[in-house]
């Protein structure tokens, strides 16, 4: 649990508060207008009663009626002028108001996504997607509500306050100490409210961005989860969650119940009590004659200026989950994101080299151990291994997704770390064995919106790499509607659109991450093909778990626990009958 008491957190959420106030930038416009607005919306507010009060104390007389009725009829069309217009300032305020948290929210869902964009891939090792989703959406939401309701409630709130203390002192300072006796309780009110809603808030934000985390896992392995019969375990541990999030729900609920409108309104019964002995002391007892219009002046803005500080203190618990959630979101956009700095790289030949790189995920479990190879521009190498020997690392490190421990990585002869990360992989395109398709269609999917690929392009790369035959049976062609993850295709069906993709591309380095390691021996046969189309004048780097498939490599280097142990061709490797000829002949026997 948070310890809100923490100096270092109490000085981060300070920290956090102030600098978004500096959103207000972005909407600086619509802000001003609906501080003014709400301004004008009190002091019209304010001025009905007063009138009314006006009218009591001076405009009728017991058993007349009323002392001028010109008078009288004027203070009734100001009065109802000022609800007019009340209404209209509010409705404009409001609108205003909504303006501005909406530009100020885009203006930071916006930044957000930039950012993580940006991120390394090895901070997605560690966070969950669901909770980087609920820091674009549901933190994000949470700074709107405070610019939109929390801000201006709480602002109407104090301009409400000082207007109607003002009041009452300018009409009868007796009133006015009256109502001075509920402010240090109501002081105590609100900063143990303040108190118990920050920690409340806290708990909540983790609580539903674990609840997003475990549902974004649980439908994604929805398959494994029914194959194994896990539902009730994983409904289990689900509900452990949700859980927990009720009972800090819970309390939350109890805080808003006491804090509420339970400890407000008995205050305020409390204060008109005290003004009601007033009013009748002074009048029966003739020591202090309380007109009464003064009376229900004091009544009407006492019910008003409890109303606003409830208001005020249910919004609090937004303000402060509006202050946690800006604690999520300014602790994501302070992560360090992949520079963008470095040499330009207009043109790459494929020359590709490693020397001596050593490099871990976690500290003290290395993956690759000095490792040191070349590939020359236009050559197909080939890594294999067992599973953990580090091939998919090599592929990792060279598009810049992690940066080695110890050594260099060289693309034509420079330094990896030297050179702009996006202008190399301009120059690089890969295939992974798990293809991702993207909600869209089939042709978005292959040019993913670069708009230098035409649709012809597009279509004329899946008929090279073999997806002709695949082409010809959609309905609607290369505009076939596309599913998340692309669902509706099969396994070789994916993988092809992301061959056509790779070779839209016209990358000078090729990546082939176990492409192949997912499909039948059909799809095979025809994405092998696709291989050697993209492969032509290309440096190509290929993983390789089905060793038949890289038979036409001109260099295959054998990993094994993070060394490279074995290199050579094909042929050559064969001859050695070490690890890699042991390798060969184990899938030939299993293949029998």
């Amino acid at each position: 649990m948070t310890n809100t008491k923490c100096p270092e957190n109490n000085t981060k959420s300070k920290a956090s508060f102030l600098r978004l106030f500096g959103y207000a930038k972005y909407a600086l416009r619509p802000l001003i207008g609906g501080l003014l607005l709400t301004i004008l919306t009190v002091g019209l507010d304010l001025a009905g009663p007063y009138l009314l009060s006006r009218i009591l104390d001076g405009e009728i007389i017991a058993g007349v009626g009323a002392r001028d009725y010109k008078t009288f009829v004027w203070i009734i069309v100001l009065y109802a002028l000022s609800v007019l217009f009340s209404l209209a300032t509010r409705y404009a305020g409001n609108i205003a108001n909504q303006t501005a948290s909406n530009r100020i929210s885009v203006v930071m869902q916006r930044q957000v996504m930039r950012h993580v964009q940006s991120m390394p891939v090895s901070y997605f090792d560690t966070l969950a997607a669901g909770t980087v989703v609920s820091r674009i959406t549901n933190d994000t939401k949470a700074v709107r509500v405070f610019f939109n309701t929390v801000l201006s409630q709480l602002l109407m709130a104090g301009v409400f306050a000082l207007g109607i203390l003002f009041g009452l002192l300018s009409v009868d300072w007796r009133l006015f100490l009256i109502a001075s006796l509920s402010f240090p309780i109501l002081f105590f009110m609100f900063r143990d409210f303040q108190r118990k809603s920050l920690r409340y808030s806290r708990n909540a934000r983790r609580g539903i961005s674990r609840l997003n985390a475990s549902m974004n896992e649980y439908i994604q392995g929805i398959e494994v989860i029914q194959s194994f019969n896990r539902e009730r375990s994983m409904y289990v541990a689900y509900s452990e969650i949700n859980d927990d999030v009720f009972r800090n729900g819970l309390g939350m609920t109890r805080l808003h119940s006491y804090s509420g409108y339970n400890a407000t309104e008995s205050l305020n019964y409390l204060m008109l009590s005290f003004a009601l002995l007033y009013f009748g002391i002074g009048n029966i007892l003739e020591i202090s004659i309380v007109p009464i219009g003064h009376l229900y002046l004091f009544i009407d803005y006492m019910i008003r200026f409890f109303t606003q500080m409830n208001r005020a203190m249910q919004h609090l618990g937004n303000l402060e989950r509006a202050r946690g959630a800006a604690d999520h979101i300014f602790e994501l956009l302070d992560r360090e994101a992949l520079s963008d700095t470095g040499e330009i790289v207009e043109h790459v030949d494929g020359d590709v080299s490693f020397e001596h790189v050593t490099f871990a995920y976690k500290q003290d479990e290395i993956v690759l151990r000095d490792v040191s190879f070349n590939v020359p521009q236009g050559v197909t190498a080939a890594f294999v291994g067992q599973t953990g020997a580090g091939k998919s690392t090599v592929m990792n490190l060279i598009f810049s997704f992690y940066q080695p421990d110890e050594g260099r990585i060289l693309i034509d002869g420079k330094d990896l770390t030297t050179l702009n990360k996006k202008s190399v992989r301009s120059h690089m395109a890969i295939v992974t064995q798990e293809p991702f398709l993207f909600t869209g269609t089939v042709e978005s999917n292959i040019t993913l919106n670069r708009p230098w690929i035409s649709s012809e392009d597009a279509r004329q790369a899946l008929i090279e790499v073999g997806g002709g035959a695949f082409l010809a049976r959609l309905d609607k062609g290369m505009q076939t509607p596309v599913r998340e993850r692309g669902s509706e295709f099969s396994a070789g069906e994916r993988q092809l659109i992301s061959f056509a993709r790779a070779l839209a591309q016209n990358p000078t380095i090729l990546i082939l991450d176990e492409a192949t390691s997912h499909v039948d021996t059909e799809t095979e046969a025809i994405i092998q093909h696709g291989i050697e189309r993209l492969s032509k004048g290309r440096t190509t780097l290929i993983i390789a778990h089905r060793l038949s498939t890289i038979r036409h490599a001109n260099r295959i280097y054998v990993l094994d626990q993070g060394e490279i142990v074995e290199e050579g061709s094909h042929a050559q490797l064969m001859e050695k009958n070490g690890i890699f000829a042991h390798m060969v002949e184990t899938q030939t026997r299993l293949a029998r």
